[in-house]
């Protein structure tokens, strides 16, 4: 009893302190977050950023694909590690392992929510009269945009042979009733379409490229085990469907990737290699390539 007790205490004291700051979370997403910082930061001594990427993202193999996590009545951060879909999969390793090379042994869930924010959010947008949602970074194309220019990873998609990907992104302006922000007659409803018709635009300015997935063979072997993939699309007004986590169990071994699987419903390595499973999907049209700075 007085040990059924004490963890009810601890659970509302995580919930509670999370409530408190600038950021949604659960007491068992604290906890597990304050694991991996652990683990990551006494092994941030030996290992490099891409072998990091691979330790934390093995850590959560098996962790729920569920969808729009980051959806609420409020605006703001939401830290989720035992549900996740796959750009965030990747956005809170990336995050995991740029806090504890940083801080080590000293870091917390508050300084990875600290690392995480400026990646979700593009705070000089408040500035320029955008609301709540539309500060959010809801393409991919603007989340690579910011990491190569916070010097987080490099762009390699162009030295790899990657072409310019022209074709225009406006996919949430042109289905608004698909974001729940987006739909209705609501004041704020309308000024979030304002705002994300705005802010695809500005992403429309930012050049994007890609390797044409025939040409994906060519170059897997200069492709490394933490990379990060994003793969580009077919679908009308969309820059990419996906992004994952470059893998090799061990040298000389074909190519694949760690993703949150919509298929699978769960994180997994996936079993077919890059090749395969590009060939497999005919919406994906290519990939690029992002390398951490160690």
């Amino acid at each position: 009893m007085k040990r059924l007790l004490i963890n009810i205490l601890l659970l509302a004291t995580c919930f509670f302190a999370s409530a408190q700051q600038p950021y949604e979370s659960t007491a068992e997403d604290i906890a597990l977050g304050e694991m991996l910082l652990r683990d990551l930061g006494t092994a941030a001594a030996r290992q490099s950023g891409p072998e990091l990427m691979i330790r934390a993202a093995k850590a959560m193999l098996g962790m729920e694909y569920v969808p729009n996590t980051q959806e609420g009545r409020e605006e703001k951060l939401r830290i989720y590690l035992t549900k996740t879909d796959c750009i965030l999969f990747v956005d809170n390793t990336l995050g995991l392992v740029r806090t504890a090379g940083k801080l080590r042994e000293n870091a917390t869930f508050e300084d990875f929510a600290q690392t995480l924010e400026p990646a979700r959010h593009n705070g000089q947008r408040v500035a320029e009269g955008y609301e709540g949602y539309a500060t959010r970074v809801h393409y991919v194309t603007e989340w690579i945009d910011r990491g190569v220019e916070a010097g987080v990873f490099r762009n390699l998609t162009g030295e790899l042979g990657g072409v310019p990907d022209t074709r225009r992104i406006d996919f949430m302006s042109r289905h608004p009733d698909s974001y729940a922000p987006l739909t209705g007659e609501s004041p704020s409803a309308g000024r979030n379409r304002r705002d994300i018709a705005r802010m695809e635009e500005a992403v429309n300015r930012i050049p994007r490229y890609y390797i044409p997935k025939d040409r994906v063979a060519s170059v897997e072997n200069r492709i490394q085990s933490g990379d990060i993939l994003c793969f580009a699309t077919s679908i009308d007004g969309l820059d990419y469907s996906h992004v994952v986590i470059a893998y090799r169990e061990k040298k000389g071994d074909r190519l694949t990737f760690i993703h949150a699987s919509s298929a699978a419903k769960k994180v997994i390595v996936e079993p077919r290699t890059l090749e395969a499973y590009l060939q497999a999907h005919g919406k994906i049209t290519g990939i690029s390539v992002l390398r951490l700075n160690q």
